[in-house]
């Protein structure tokens, strides 16, 4: 539940990749991973990519960066992320993906806002990779989140 006082960012994240290397998963088993490890699943759309239309809770206007609370915004103050996630059928983790909304400004969501659309992010992975070992390569992937024109 929101703590009183708290507002919402909406964010859409389109995912365009093959996936893990090594993952015994289906589409109920990747999605943007909650606190409690729910995986909330994307749409698939006609071009492939996997879109997940997620409301994110920052606390109110004030002095600095938004700061990103709530079962979603995973991550130490200041350096919050967002995980989008792959689960094996046995229900380890494949690989996970940091995506980090440090970058995101107020003035993006104000804009976004204003235009009544989310800020909108990609994440291309079009050549997943694996070590010698095969362990999927998982880590940050920057994300250069764009506001709509208002």
């Amino acid at each position: 539940m929101a703590k009183q006082g708290g507002e919402h960012v909406w964010l859409r994240v389109v995912y365009r990749g093959a996936g893990p290397v090594f993952w015994s998963g289906g589409p109920g088993h990747f999605g943007a991973q909650d606190k409690d490890e729910v995986l909330h699943r994307g749409a698939v759309g006609a071009d492939g990519g996997v879109t997940f239309d997620l409301q994110i809770e920052v606390k109110p206007e004030g002095v600095g960066a938004p700061a990103f609370v709530g079962p979603l915004a995973h991550g130490p103050a200041g350096k919050r992320f967002l995980y989008l996630s792959w689960r094996n059928l046995t229900g380890e983790y494949a690989q996970r993906f940091k995506l980090p909304l440090g970058s995101i400004t107020w003035d993006d969501i104000r804009a976004a806002r204003a235009a009544g659309q989310p800020l909108l992010g990609e994440v291309v992975d079009a050549n997943p990779r694996a070590t010698s070992t095969g362990a999927n390569i998982g880590g940050t992937r920057q994300v250069a989140w764009k506001s709509p024109a208002v």
